[in-house]
């Protein structure tokens, strides 16, 4: 966590900043120039000008007041990291930075901001609530932070480029691209921007590790309806095993080159597919005739990408029997060890210790969330040295964890209790059990979306007035991001669920200042066996990791809810129990043992 003093030093500087520029302000989001969810270090501004740690925010600097925008899952977090700041927290859903800025505008008449770190339908937004509101909205040509973050910045990323092995990922890239042209014919245009790494890693079927948890290569490139393609990427980073796999089609440029070619490409009245969302604004705003030369589509690759092919499948199976050892020797330990001998910083190095073990193994799919008590009721919370709690008994921990395997990507959250859990921890537990059983148990029609099946996880939180903040499901990537659109399971996201689509199921409910449940597992979409149900669809549950059966209510729970708890439990002692010495077994066999109502 940064120092206050030097936080607020660093605001000055900003501040300063614009005061000389003749500015009202500056935004600064999350996001570096790729637009992801996460940012190497070297880019991490929000964090540098803050401390704050989050994966989602945006904060505006005044001239004389600094304003951190955050979703309801970084609400506390935001605060804590910002105390004795200066800075204003607000949580985005109940007034936007947008709306903050138009209700603002007499002392925001001119808002400056870094075009590289916008998309590009975000900045034609705000340009939009200019024109309304007399708001000036300028582009920088460079980040005001840039400026000033010289000593200790971390150097750009520069991993090595692996091949992903068709083995694993199912398709010839040859094919994938094959896919992508025919697309961009149907459209009629002439090039794609690809602002997404991801979505490079998955066209090309290769791997790096410029990001901590995601094993992907930050790189750009334009794809060709001819089936070519400019990859902007230091060249020293290709070397003769990569070149030979990307073959003749595929051009290395220099990265900075990008915008000169696309300007090329512009000048002869090319049709050029962008993302609106995902396109650094700095990528087109020179483009001239913007509403004839850009065509603005969702991703096609996101679509393709998030329909697992039958190799993918089988790797997610795989992964989650090697991820299930992991986390069946930690939960094990959890409860042999769960004295004061233990704390959350040492329960975080522990699963991550775990699963580095196994085969396959590539890194974790994000900082794992390992929160005892209070600190669970923060929903992305991440331990440090100050804020690291000792476990004490009658009380309950969280531990929210995921692996990047070569053959697919975990996300699992459990809740346990920690000595004798009160009637109020296991009936709000229960409740949350409810809805993910609801969900896990689903059975819906082709056309059916994230948001028709959201509140079938709510309802029984609704019933006792109780809810949660953030979505119960998100989509996840084969080897790739742990939040991978373009399906979600939540409030507007209607993107049709399709088999072979991999979600997450994790309702929860937080108690502020007392404790924090969260139910987590994978589920993969697929078409319903039953014969007479043979145009329906439904989940199978991937996450192998047993229940607190200690934090359950069964008066709370239906028949058809035990009998779903105990087919589960029976499923991860059958695939987990051979990888385990005897201890582990019996603990395991016990933790999984049926309950007869």
């Amino acid at each position: 966590m940064i120092n206050n003093l030097i936080t607020v030093k660093r605001i000055k500087f900003i501040q300063n900043y614009i005061t000389k520029n003749k500015l009202d302000g500056y935004i600064q989001p999350r996001a570096d120039s790729y637009l992801g969810e996460y940012v190497p270090e070297c880019d991490a501004r929000l964090k540098w000008l803050s401390g704050f740690t989050g994966s989602a925010g945006v904060i505006l600097i005044l001239r004389n007041q600094v304003v951190l925008f955050v979703d309801s899952r970084y609400t506390i977090q935001a605060k804590n990291e910002t105390k004795n700041t200066g800075i204003k927290v607000i949580l985005s859903s109940k007034q936007s930075l947008e709306m903050y800025i138009a209700s603002n505008a007499k002392k925001c008449n001119k808002i400056a901001y870094d075009p590289w770190l916008h998309s590009y339908s975000y900045i034609k937004g705000i340009l939009n609530i200019g024109k309304k509101y007399n708001i000036e909205f300028l582009s920088l040509k460079e980040n005001p932070i840039d400026l000033f973050w010289n000593k200790d910045r971390n150097k750009i990323p520069n991993s090595k480029i692996n091949i992903h092995p068709i083995k694993y990922a199912g398709i010839h890239s040859t094919s994938k691209i094959k896919k992508l042209c025919l697309y961009m014919k149907e459209l009629n245009v002439n090039a794609y921007i690809l602002n997404h790494p991801d979505a490079i890693a998955w066209l090309l079927n290769i791997r790096g590790m410029d990001l901590n948890h995601t094993p992907i290569v930050l790189t750009r490139a334009i794809i060709f309806s001819s089936g070519s393609i400019f990859l902007f990427i230091d060249s020293s980073r290709i070397d003769k095993k990569i070149q030979r796999h990307l073959k003749n089609n595929i051009k290395i440029y220099p990265k900075d080159s990008i915008i000169k070619e696309i300007i090329k490409i512009s000048k002869n009245n090319n049709k050029i597919l962008i993302d609106p969302d995902n396109v650094s604004y700095a990528l087109v705003q020179n483009i001239k005739s913007k509403s004839t030369n850009l065509i603005e589509k969702k991703c096609p690759i996101e679509k393709m990408k998030s329909i697992k092919n039958k190799i993918e499948i089988k790797g997610a199976i795989s992964a989650h029997i090697r991820d299930g050892k992991a986390l069946a020797k930690f939960l094990y330990w959890i409860q042999k060890y769960r004295s004061s001998l233990n704390s959350e910083l040492a329960a975080s190095n522990k699963i991550d210790k775990l699963r580095s073990k196994q085969e396959n193994f590539i890194c974790t799919s994000f900082e794992t969330i390992s929160g005892f008590a209070s600190n669970g009721a923060i929903v992305h919370y991440r331990v440090t040295e100050k804020s690291n709690k000792t476990f004490t008994n009658n009380n309950i921990y969280l531990c929210d964890s995921g692996g990047q395997y070569l053959e697919g990507t975990t996300d699992v959250t459990r809740t346990v209790a920690i000595g004798k859990p009160t009637q109020n921890m296991k009936d709000h537990f229960s409740t949350v059990l409810k809805g993910h059983i609801a969900l896990a148990s689903a059975i819906f029609p082709y056309g059916t979306t994230g948001n028709d099946l959201d509140l079938l996880a709510r309802l029984p939180l609704w019933k006792k007035d109780l809810n949660y903040g953030h979505g119960t499901g998100h989509g996840v990537g084969s080897c790739l991001s742990v939040h991978e659109g373009p399906h979600r399971i939540s409030k507007g996201s209607f993107t049709i669920l399709e088999p072979g689509m991999i979600t997450s199921n994790e309702p929860g409910f937080y108690l502020t200042n007392k404790y924090g449940i969260r139910i987590e597992n994978l589920m993969l979409v697929q078409k319903i066996k039953n014969k007479n149900n043979k145009n329906m669809l439904t989940f199978e549950t991937l996450t192998l990791a047993p229940i607190d059966i200690n934090l359950i209510n069964y008066n709370l729970l239906t028949e058809e809810e035990i009998f779903w708890l105990n087919n589960y439990h029976n499923k991860v002692y059958e695939k987990i129990s051979n990888n385990l010495d005897r201890e582990e077994r019996s603990w395991l066999k016990k933790a999984c043992s049926p309950h007869l109502k």
